[in-house]
C-alpha cells in the first residue's frame, strides 16, 4: 500500500521510493503478531560506493542520488506518527562511506527518535561488516535488526555482490552476534531479520539449507525473498525476473520451517530433479500426499511435533488439542469447537479420534 507524499516529502520522495530495492515501498502495510503494522519505509542515501550486479544503485550507474539530513527525516517520522499514518519505522541505506559510517547515522536517527518521545516499532538494516559495538547499540535502540544475507550461499554471493566483504564474517556473522545479543540481553522484541534475491542462481534447496540454519541455529525470526527483478543499465539486466509463485512457495516452506517443525529432510520429495520446489499450491498438503504412511493422525496420541504435521493444524490448534486431550479423550464435538465445522471437514482424512 503506498501514500502520495511527494509534495509532503520534497526531494527526499526518491529515497523513500528507492527503498522498494531493499524491501518494497513507501508506507508499508507489515504483519507482526497477527496485526498489520504501517511502517515510514525509507533509504538513509543512495550514494554508493559498492557495484553489487543488480542493484539500481550501484557506483557507476547514471540514477538520482540523495541524502537525508537527519534532523529532517526524524521530523518526518515524528509527523506521520503523530498523526497517527504510522506505527513503525523502517531504515536502510546504500553503503556511501564505510559500513561504520553509515551504521552510526542510522543509529544516530534512531536515538534521536527515542529521545524525542517515539515509542513505535524500528527496525535497523545494518551495512556488510558492521562491528560488534555498533551491532550491540543497535540492538539497544531498535525492535529488530539485520542485514541482507543477498544469496543463499557464498559462491552466487560473490558473483553477484564482489564487493560487500566475507560471506562468512561480514554477513552470517552479523546475523549470529545481533540474534546472540538480542536472546542474551531481552533486546529486539521483533527478533533479527535478513533477506535474499530469488532468482540469481541459487536453487530452492539452497535457500532452504541456509533458511533452515538461520532460523534453527541462530533464531532468526523472519527470512524475506526478494524476487529478482532486472534493472536497465546492470550487468544483470538481461537476467529474466523472478516468478511471483516460486517467492510464495518460498514463504510456505519458511513458515513451514519456523512454525511448523519443518525440516530440510521435509522437503526432499517436494523437490524436482533441478532441486527447485515442484509448483504445488499448498506445500503441507502436499507433504501429507507424499508420505501418506505418517496419516491418519491419532488425535489423542500423537506427540506436538505430529499434530503441526496435521495439514489445517497450526501450533495453536495443536497446544488446544494438547490441553484438552489432558483434561478428557477427544472426540468429534470437541474437535468441532476447536477448529469449526469447516475446518474440521478439511482435516478429517489426515486424523483419527
Amino acid at each position: 500500500m503506498e501514500v502520495t507524499l511527494s509534495k509532503w516529502l520534497g526531494k527526499e520522495e526518491a529515497l523513500v521510493a528507492m527503498s522498494r530495492w531493499d524491501w518494497d515501498s513507501p508506507i508499508y502495510l507489515s504483519w507482526y503478531k497477527g496485526r498489520r503494522v504501517p511502517l515510514f519505509k525509507t533509504l538513509l542515501a543512495s550514494y554508493c560506493v559498492n557495484e553489487c550486479r543488480y542493484c539500481a544503485f550501484r557506483k557507476g550507474r547514471r540514477v538520482y542520488r540523495s541524502f537525508w539530513k537527519i534532523e529532517k527525516l526524524v521530523d518526518k517520522v515524528l509527523e506521520l506518527w503523530k498523526r497517527g499514518r504510522i506505527s513503525g519505522f523502517f531504515l536502510s541505506s546504500s553503503v556511501f562511506k564505510d559500513p561504520e559510517d553509515v551504521v552510526e547515522k542510522e543509529i544516530e536517527v534512531a536515538k534521536m527518535l527515542r529521545t524525542r518521545g517515539f515509542t513505535g516499532y524500528i527496525n535497523l538494516r545494518l551495512m556488510p561488516g558492521t562491528p560488534r559495538y555498533l551491532i550491540e547499540e543497535a540492538c539497544r535502540v531498535a525492535d529488530r535488526v539485520g542485514v541482507n544475507v543477498e544469496a543463499a550461499t557464498p559462491d552466487v554471493f560473490y558473483e553477484i555482490a564482489p564487493d560487500k566483504g566475507s560471506y562468512k564474517y561480514d554477513i552470517l556473522r552479523i546475523l549470529k552476534i545481533a540474534s546472540k545479543i538480542g536472546r542474551e540481553k531481552g533486546l529486539l522484541k521483533a527478533g533479527v531479520a535478513t533477506q535474499l534475491i530469488v532468482g540469481v542462481g541459487n536453487t530452492d534447496f539452497e535457500i532452504l539449507k541456509l533458511t533452515e540454519f538461520l532460523v534453527k541455529k541462530h533464531k532468526l525470526a523472519r527470512v524475506f525473498y526478494s524476487p529478482f527483478e532486472p534493472i536497465p543499465d546492470t550487468p544483470l539486466e538481461k537476467l529474466l525476473p523472478c516468478s511471483s509463485k516460486r517467492v510464495r512457495r518460498l514463504y510456505q516452506a519458511f513458515y513451514l520451517i519456523r512454525d511448523y517443525g519443518f525440516t530440510l529432510k521435509d522437503f526432499e520429495l517436494l523437490l524436482d530433479d533441478s532441486n527447485m520446489l515442484k509448483d504445488f499450491k499448498n506445500l503441507k498438503e502436499e507433504y501429507a500426499r507424499e508420505h501418506k504412511n505418517l496419516y491418519p493422525v491419532d488425535l489423542n496420541s500423537a506427540s506436538y511435533e505430529e499434530l503441526l504435521k496435521i495439514p489445517g493444524v497450526g501450533p495453536r490448534t495443536a497446544k488446544k488439542i494438547l490441553f484438552l486431550r489432558n483434561r478428557a479423550r477427544l472426540n468429534r464435538d470437541i474437535l468441532v469447537k476447536i477448529v469449526g465445522l469447516k475446518r474440521f471437514k478439511e482435516i478429517t482424512k489426515y486424523i483419527s479420534i
